[in-house]
């Protein structure tokens, strides 16, 4: 039987005494990938930025339950264990699904939605994953992967290139050199099943809180045409989607200090914390 992995046992970077902040990275990162966020943001708002199960910091067992419905509760549950009644959300990547998933089965609990490059509009899952759901080169993949492969796939994640420095390659390495956080992953990345175009249209139809969206314009991973698709189906969109050029897969990295100044003025300026 799968275990779920308690939320009382996340890794989680914290910041800042104001209102709620939950911010959620994407599938592979960890909270690492929000560095550049943390402090600035914890000036204003009560920031948390969890290591979801298999990832980062937080408990990796192989036999973990890492289906997106048993996240989505972990992630409520999570903000239940840290008194947060209602909390702005933001997500990268796998990260903006499941803060869509989080606003649709607990409404309640999300005041607004920060959508970056979000993985809602896609029918497979990226290739560079694609492997490690194999069933016996997965196995072999995961235990080759290690630290060396950082390098390479932060490249695929970012468009400047003279940002990737040892201190970003290292901060991404160190919980991939133990094996059995490697193999947790693969098991992640096998029970991981996104859904049909017409599921993902309805859960969106079922979003009512504002969101913004924002896109990296030189995205290899989720091209910034998927920012029209997303837009055209999310009935509250706050405003049309910010692309962000010169940016990549993670605007919160290339472009932390934009981002910041879009959630403040969004979160400040239009009341919606």
């Amino acid at each position: 039987m799968a275990q779920i992995v308690d939320p009382r046992t996340w890794h989680c970077e914290k910041q800042g005494d104001g209102p709620p902040l939950l911010l959620i990275h994407g599938l592979g990162a960890s909270s690492f990938s929000f560095r550049g966020n943390l402090l600035p943001l914890g000036k204003q708002f009560r920031v948390l930025a969890p290591d979801l199960p298999a990832h980062g910091y937080s408990p990796a067992p192989r036999d973990g339950d890492y289906r997106l419905e048993t996240l989505t509760r972990g992630l409520n549950d999570f903000l239940e264990l840290h008194g947060i009644r209602q909390a702005t959300v933001a997500g990268n990547c796998l990260g903006g699904s499941l803060a869509l998933m989080l606003a649709r089965d607990y409404p309640e609990r999300v005041k607004a939605l920060i959508l970056l490059d979000p993985a809602v509009a896609l029918t497979r899952m990226p290739w560079i994953f694609y492997p490690l759901r194999l069933p016996v080169l997965g196995g072999l993949t995961a235990a080759l992967m290690g630290p060396w492969i950082i390098p390479w796939a932060v490249r695929l994640a970012y468009h400047r290139r003279e940002l990737i420095t040892p201190e970003v390659v290292a901060g991404y390495a160190r919980p991939l050199r133990e094996l059995p956080r490697r193999l947790a992953f693969r098991s992640f990345c096998q029970q991981l099943q996104i859904p049909p175009l017409p599921e993902i249209e309805a859960l969106l139809q079922k979003i009512h809180q504002p969101v913004v969206l924002i896109w990296g314009q030189e995205d290899r991973i989720l091209p910034v045409r998927q920012a029209k698709w997303v837009e055209a189906r999310l009935p509250h969109l706050a405003r049309p989607p910010l692309i962000l050029h010169q940016v990549g897969h993670a605007p919160q990295e290339e472009a932390a200090g934009v981002v910041n100044e879009i959630i403040i003025d969004f979160l400040t300026h239009s009341g919606k914390n």
